[in-house]
C-alpha cells in the first residue's frame, strides 16, 4: 500500500534505507544514506513529500522523497528493501513521487551514481532522460542526473 510517510515511519525508513545503500558500500562512502539521523528525516518530513509502501502485513518495502525546488520536483533517496528489488515497486514509488509534483513544476529531476548501471537502466527505464553530469560530486564519484517533464509522467 502507498502511502504518504508520517512521523511514525521514521525508523523503519531509516532501517529500509540502510539496508538499500549499503549495498553499494564496496563501490563508495554510503554514509550520508545509511546514518542519517531520525531528526533529518523529520526535518524532510516537514519540507519534503515523503511517500512509502509497505505490504499487507505492514513491512515496509520502499520509500522515496522529493520537494519543489523553483519549479524543479527534484527526487531523492529512492529505496526499496533488497529482498524486493525488481517486483515493481520502485516504478510505483516512482510514479506516485511524480504524480505528486505541484502543477507549477516544470521539470522533474533524478540523479544517481553514474557506476550504478541498474540504476541508470532503471531510470532509463520510467521515461527519464540523462540531463547532465556531475564529475567528482561524492566522493570523486561522478553523478548522473536525469529529467522528464511532468506532462510525461
Amino acid at each position: 500500500m502507498l502511502s504518504t510517510a508520517t512521523s511514525k515511519d521514521v525508523s523503519d525508513i531509516l532501517a529500509l534505507q540502510a539496508r538499500a545503500f549499503l549495498a553499494h558500500a564496496k563501490i563508495f562512502d554510503v554514509a550520508l544514506w545509511t546514518q542519517e539521523t531520525p531528526e533529518e528525516l523529520l526535518s524532510d518530513l516537514q519540507q519534503m513529500t515523503v511517500i512509502i509502501v509497505r505490504s499487507r502485513d505492514g513491512e515496509l518495502l520502499g520509500s522515496v522523497r522529493a520537494r519543489d525546488l523553483e519549479g524543479v520536483w527534484l527526487i531523492r533517496k529512492i529505496s526499496v528493501s533488497p529482498v524486493h528489488q525488481k517486483q515493481g515497486i520502485g516504478r510505483a514509488l516512482m510514479r506516485a513521487i511524480e504524480e505528486s509534483a505541484p502543477k507549477t513544476c516544470h521539470k522533474i529531476s533524478v540523479c544517481t551514481m553514474l557506476r550504478l548501471g541498474d540504476n541508470v537502466r532503471f531510470f532509463l527505464d520510467c521515461g527519464y532522460k540523462p540531463d547532465y553530469l556531475m564529475p567528482g560530486h561524492y566522493n570523486r564519484l561522478d553523478l548522473i542526473c536525469f529529467h522528464k517533464n511532468p506532462e510525461t509522467t
